[in-house]
């Protein structure tokens, strides 16, 4: 009789427990700056160009992207600089999600977007070495 009750009280608060929503504060920003973050710490190895790259056996993993955008509409100015380096720290992250740990760069412009004010995006490539 005990083992039956207790199946029926684990039972019931699964069941219970399984509607049970969370939210945070965390958005696309703090997400952004904590991926940032931990890539700054984890040892990638950058190369200056694909053909190093190459020469050096790493495995091409596949085109990445970073893009930062300054377009909040609270007219915070963010630099063209910051803004290339957040987009950078993405296109790291880009790198990690593709498995790689390694990747290049193979440009960073200021490009138009309806949304922002100023935006840069990065482009590269992932490798694995």
């Amino acid at each position: 009789m005990l083992r039956v009750f207790a199946v029926i009280s684990v039972l019931t608060t699964l069941a219970g427990c399984s509607s049970v929503t969370f939210h945070t504060d965390i958005d696309n920003d703090v997400l952004s700056e904590e991926i940032g973050t931990y890539v700054k710490k984890r040892d990638l190895q950058q190369f200056y160009s694909d053909q190093e790259a190459h020469e050096s056996g790493a495995t091409l993993l596949g085109r990445i992207e970073g893009e930062s955008c300054n377009g909040d509409g609270r007219g915070d100015n963010i630099s063209y600089n910051r803004l290339k380096s957040n987009a950078i720290d993405l296109l790291k992250a880009d790198a990690m999600r593709r498995g790689g740990n390694a990747f290049t760069i193979n440009s960073c412009s200021e490009i138009s977007v309806s949304y922002c004010d100023l935006s840069v995006l990065c482009s590269g490539q992932a490798y694995d070495y």
